[in-house]
Parts: structure tokens; C-alpha cells; sequence
């Protein structure tokens, strides 16, 4: 089921498999770049305490986040 409000908190596994500066899981992102974290809930895979960033720190997220998959 799609939904349909962008992510506010993503958590690293979500990022890493949706995020824009990952490709195969490979980092692609800026060579220096910092993101402030904290435990909470992923907005992507629902897993609660957690750590979670903001999608920008991912290069923000590819349409796949919202596919289920």
C-alpha cells in the first residue's frame, strides 16, 4: 500500500536502500558530510526505537520508499 507523506525520520537501513546517495549499497554521497541522529520511529519501515535521521542526510529518498518493497 502506497503512502503518500514524505518522510520525516528515516532509519539507516531505509536510507541505505532508498537513499539517493547510495547505489548497490555503495555510498556515492559528498566525501564530508555530518547528520544529527536520534531514537525513534522510521517513517519508511516502521521500526520504533531506533536511529533515525532526516531523508536529506540519504540524498533524500528515491520513489522506491513509498512502493513497500
Amino acid at each position: 500500500m502506497a503512502r503518500s507523506k514524505y518522510p520525516a525520520w528515516v532509519c539507516y537501513r531505509c536510507g541505505v536502500q532508498h537513499g539517493n546517495w547510495y547505489q548497490a549499497e555503495e555510498y556515492v554521497g559528498p566525501l564530508n558530510h555530518c547528520s544529527t541522529w536520534h531514537n525513534g520511529t522510521c517513517d519508511v519501515c516502521n521500526d520504533t526505537q531506533v536511529p533515525v535521521t532526516e531523508p536529506r542526510d540519504y540524498g533524500h529518498l528515491r520513489d522506491t520508499w513509498n512502493t513497500g518493497k
